[in-house]
């Protein structure tokens, strides 16, 4: 099995992700405020560990701004082979906000495409659709929000997803977030992907994290477990 730190796409993939330029330049010596990295490490109960890279930026030329991240998986039901990071999943999302004055005033939808990948070949997929995000206004002086999308369009041609993003606050330091994805599959069974995650933040860069995994593509192969909790550490750079 190909490990991750030997892999030159992998190593590839992080710099693209987290900014070649701003962010592992000498000058300047950190991110611009309008970039975030985030990396987390999880246990995952079912005997594999999770090195997860996330990245994004705000401001981009003509309103767009990025989203993605890295999951670096070891394989499951192998306790041995804990740390040696040998799969990964991939997801990248370009997004551009809709000029409220386009729909009469109406505010949070927007355009979005996505790319994802993982271990193995002819895995790459893009999608294209809209989002719509919104607060929970009517929880007085409430910050969380949620973030609808439906992509209908899938380069691989086997079907769409809609899902849904949340951030829940709970108090100044708890909260909870994650998402729900269905994927509409042409002709076969409907696969859902759910991650809840509870973040409880240490200090100003750290975070301890649980969160529930449910997948239903891993559900449905017979030599994995598709649920499963994982119990982290996260750390903004």
């Amino acid at each position: 099995m190909r490990r991750f730190w030997s892999s030159r796409e992998f190593i590839t993939s992080i710099l693209l992700l987290c900014g070649t330029g701003p962010v592992f330049a000498q000058e300047p010596s950190a991110p611009p405020e309008n970039t975030t990295v985030k990396l987390t490490y999880y246990l995952d109960t079912r005997d594999y560990n999770t090195l997860n890279i996330l990245g994004s930026s705000q401001g981009l030329p003509l309103g767009f701004s990025v989203w993605g991240f890295i999951d670096v998986h070891s394989n499951q039901k192998v306790s041995g082979e804990r740390f040696d990071l040998s799969r990964y999943f991939m997801e990248y999302r370009l997004n551009r906000a809709f000029d409220p004055k386009w729909f009469h005033g109406a505010r949070g939808l927007g355009f979005q495409a996505e790319y994802n990948d993982f271990n193995g070949s002819r895995n790459a997929v893009a999608r294209l659709g809209l989002t719509y995000k919104h607060g929970l206004e009517r929880i007085k002086n409430y910050k969380g929000w949620l973030r609808w999308r439906v992509h209908p369009y899938e380069t691989d041609g086997t079907g769409w997803q809609a899902s849904v993003i949340y951030s829940l606050p709970i108090t100044e330091r708890i909260g909870i977030s994650g998402f729900a994805d269905l994927n509409i599959n042409n002709g076969q069974t409907n696969r859902w992907i759910v991650e809840p995650q509870i973040n409880i933040k240490l200090n100003h860069r750290f975070s301890a994290v649980i969160e529930y995994r449910f997948n239903g593509f891993e559900e449905a192969n017979s030599r994995l477990s598709g649920s499963g909790a994982a119990f982290g550490l996260g750390m903004e750079l």
